[in-house]
């Protein structure tokens, strides 16, 4: 008998992508589904939607909750999860037919905690679309995709994995790639982490998109989902390699200094450098070094050592 897989679906004012994604996820070849819906509050015609998807398919439990973000939205729908295997896809994103199938089978494979996958990034009004295909993983050895493919979305977790280590979702106020933080500690902890080469989930790039609009929301760092990661590891006995798992934490603090808070305010900047000082002032050498030994060979986009060895001597300099 096929595992149950539980599919939590956060809804905010998607009404537009919404029939495209619950479509994607009711046709899976893979059939073992609870689909958790969790309505954040949605002020359009999500709830239609909702409605008349969850009588096509019985399989489709409709939450709802005042509007408290999708940290919150995606916690909400963990406390009435059953399956052994837990799955993320956003409202406004879809997934191929074979999604589930193929993820599923390489979780009880292998006995992963963990399977991540590529994804592509939709772009509705343009014809070509971008795939992102994992390169190779190997344990203590070369676990650098693990952190290139950081969302809760492209993974496949085992519930028992997630419960046992009190995973949840951190909400803070502002607060970008609140997610992230839970795919470090996964990376490092998860044990039999695999891969899939396919890129069937569709990251939809519209205006109003977290991985399309920058410049144009404002945002802060998830400074509470983050900190509690990195006590949590810094003393444990981990799974898998604690220097990737620093590389990774390197290569998120320089996306931050870099892209995602180009146009913060000086306050703000400040605020995350002071941070960055308090946290990782006892460890950032011994940081640096491993980041020095590892980074000519380490599979990262040119751009992406760039940033964090520019970075690294910044953040010397404060410490």
């Amino acid at each position: 008998m096929e595992a149950l897989v539980s599919i939590i679906v956060p809804v905010y004012n998607c009404d537009k992508y919404l029939e495209k994604c619950l479509t994607s996820i009711m046709k899976q070849s893979y059939s073992q589904l609870e689909i958790l819906v969790v309505n954040d509050g949605s002020t359009d015609n999500s709830q239609k939607i909702i409605d008349k998807y969850k009588h096509r398919d019985q399989r489709i439990q409709d939450l709802y909750q005042s509007n408290d973000g999708v940290a919150s939205a995606r916690n909400r729908a963990l406390k009435c999860a059953t399956g052994k295997y837990y799955l993320f896809v956003d409202g406004d994103d879809y997934i191929g037919v074979n999604y589930v199938k193929n993820l599923t089978e390489c979780a009880e494979r292998n006995q992963s905690d963990l399977v991540i996958c590529g994804y592509t990034l939709a772009y509705p009004n343009k014809k070509k679309n971008i795939k992102v295909l994992p390169g190779v993983y190997q344990k203590n050895k070369k676990e650098e995709w693990a952190y290139r493919i950081s969302s809760t979305c492209s993974r496949l977790y085992r519930s028992s994995f997630w419960n046992t280590n009190g995973l949840m979702f951190v909400k803070e106020e502002g607060a970008r790639a609140e997610d992230v933080p839970l795919a470090l500690f996964s990376n490092v902890m998860a044990k039999n982490i695999c891969f899939v080469n396919e890129a069937d989930y569709f990251y939809v790039q519209h205006e109003g998109s977290a991985m399309n609009s920058v410049s144009k929301v404002p945002f802060l760092f998830p400074y509470k989902a983050f900190e509690g990661v990195y006590l949590k590891i810094k003393n444990a006995e981990t799974e898998n390699s604690k220097s990737f798992f620093h590389i990774g934490i390197l290569k998120f603090l320089a996306q931050f200094e870099y892209v995602l808070y180009r146009n913060a305010n000086k306050n703000e900047k400040d605020r995350f450098h002071a941070y960055i000082m308090h946290l990782l002032k006892d460890d950032f050498n011994e940081i640096q070094e491993e980041w020095n030994c590892f980074k000519r060979d380490i599979d990262f986009p040119l751009t992406h050592k760039i940033a964090i060895s520019f970075f690294c001597r910044k953040i010397k300099r404060y410490c």
